[in-house]
């Protein structure tokens, strides 16, 4: 892919993962019972995401109805906050939390109504609080053609951030979760 944000990795560069990311094969739960992408709310995506090899991670998103913009085909947005959804799980790598800074998608063609967009996403590579992604979508299979491109720049922030910029009730309540609590890492972000 080419753009701005994405650079090739060396060995040297590769970024190294928390003793307590989770191994290759886990499946990653919702971080939000009320996120958009993750939760089980009416009209999300309802996405989940399986870890995988060096840094990466695979899912899938099923384009319904609600999830339109022309007739019968997934809107651009959503396809967009779906990239955006894989991209911040990856943090859980790093067992940071992270958001969003710069994120690019190209389309590269239609997603119609029915089908499933296959993610796969990886750390491209880590400068200090800068975390590189990238992703690719594939219609109908994991190695079916790519329907999507994005790249992204996430950035590391603290547990504060959340405090101050959010909806106290509502981090109060996710701070009060010791599900989401784990190894002094708050799961507040994908």
């Amino acid at each position: 892919m080419s753009g701005s944000t994405s650079q090739a990795t060396t060995d040297a560069d590769r970024p190294v993962p928390h003793p307590d990311a989770p191994a290759p094969g886990t499946v990653l739960g919702q971080h939000y019972a009320y996120c958009f992408a993750c939760g089980d709310g009416p009209g999300g995506l309802h996405m989940r995401f399986t870890a995988g090899e060096d840094l990466t991670l695979t899912g899938t998103f099923t384009v319904t109805p609600d999830h339109q913009g022309a007739p019968g085909l997934a809107h651009g947005g959503l396809l967009t906050a779906a990239f955006d959804e894989a991209l911040g799980a990856l943090q859980v790598f790093f067992r940071e939390p992270a958001v969003t800074a710069q994120l690019q998608t190209r389309f590269r063609r239609p997603v119609p109504v029915g089908t499933t967009l296959y993610l796969q996403a990886r750390v491209d590579r880590r400068e200090g609080r800068k975390l590189w992604l990238s992703a690719t979508g594939h219609l109908d299979a994991p190695d079916g053609p790519v329907a999507a491109e994005a790249q992204a720049l996430f950035l590391v922030v603290p547990a504060e951030h959340f405090v101050k910029h959010g909806r106290a009730e509502e981090v109060a309540a996710v701070q009060m979760n010791p599900e989401l609590h784990r190894n002094n890492y708050l799961e507040v972000n994908p």
